[in-house]
């Protein structure tokens, strides 16, 4: 392996990147799932970037941090790669995940940085009626509703179910997400609303579950969240919350009776 990985870095400090990507495939095979793989992988990733295949370099990046996943070589590799893919939010993802693994590290730092520059630019200029796909328009909710600007984020969420026209699982997420603006506003009714859409495009959204029980909590509907919190139950068995919203309402039920 390590033979066939020098002629691989041989290879990319000559700036052959396809010769090098053959040589790292080739000693990726001797054993793809050892850990001392890894550094392959992220190899192999630089080689995809090297010739503009974001994507592939994406994935490597992806089988590095699978292999070594306390390593910070595999989200930095990723995170240059969707920020070479303009996917800037899952760059920063990236980057926070090399953070994590290296928490002083300044080139990430660096990184991280830019990235909140542009996504900050983004959200001031972008407005819902301007998000062209029902992506573009839940990558901004998301980044507001990270930054606590709820009620900005549900209008983009909005937007993003208006342009996702198939009945899809991807479709109930919006709506959950919606209804997780309304939660941190006490719109309890829409809350209702927007899990029961999600949850009739797929039945198995445990996050529109349990939103709906804490919507019927807000509205003191103990028995109706009660039943949510136990299909949650069923569906994400170990989750400490919906333990916790079981006792709320079997404590309220009683206190009733």
């Amino acid at each position: 392996m390590e033979a066939l990985k020098t002629k691989g870095n041989d290879a990319f400090k000559a700036k052959k990147y396809q010769e090098a990507i053959d040589w790292y495939t080739k000693a990726i095979a001797i054993d793809p799932n050892a850990e001392s793989t890894g550094a392959i992988y992220s190899n192999r990733a630089a080689s995809w970037q090297g010739l503009n295949n974001f994507q592939k370099a994406v994935d490597d990046s992806e089988l590095c941090i699978k292999v070594r996943p306390d390593w910070l070589k595999g989200y930095f590799r990723k995170g240059v790669a969707l920020q070479s893919l303009n996917k800037i939010d899952d760059a920063q993802k990236a980057f926070q995940g090399a953070l994590k693994v290296e928490p002083n590290n300044q080139e990430v730092m660096e990184k991280l940085q830019v990235l909140n520059n542009l996504i900050r630019t983004r959200n001031e200029k972008t407005t819902p009626a301007s998000c062209t796909t029902a992506d573009m328009a839940k990558n901004v909710g998301n980044s507001l509703f990270g930054n606590g600007s709820y009620e900005q984020a549900a209008r983009f969420y909005t937007r993003a179910l208006e342009l996702h026209k198939e009945n899809t699982p991807e479709k109930a997420n919006y709506y959950a997400n919606r209804a997780a603006c309304y939660q941190q506003t006490h719109m309890y009714n829409q809350m209702v609303d927007d899990c029961t859409a999600a949850l009739a495009l797929d039945d198995k959204h445990v996050k529109a579950y349990m939103r709906r029980a804490i919507a019927f909590e807000g509205m003191e509907k103990w028995q109706k969240a009660l039943d949510d919190y136990n299909v949650a139950k069923q569906l994400a068995p170990g989750l400490s919350n919906i333990s916790q919203g079981i006792l709320r309402c079997q404590r309220a039920l009683r206190s009733k009776a």
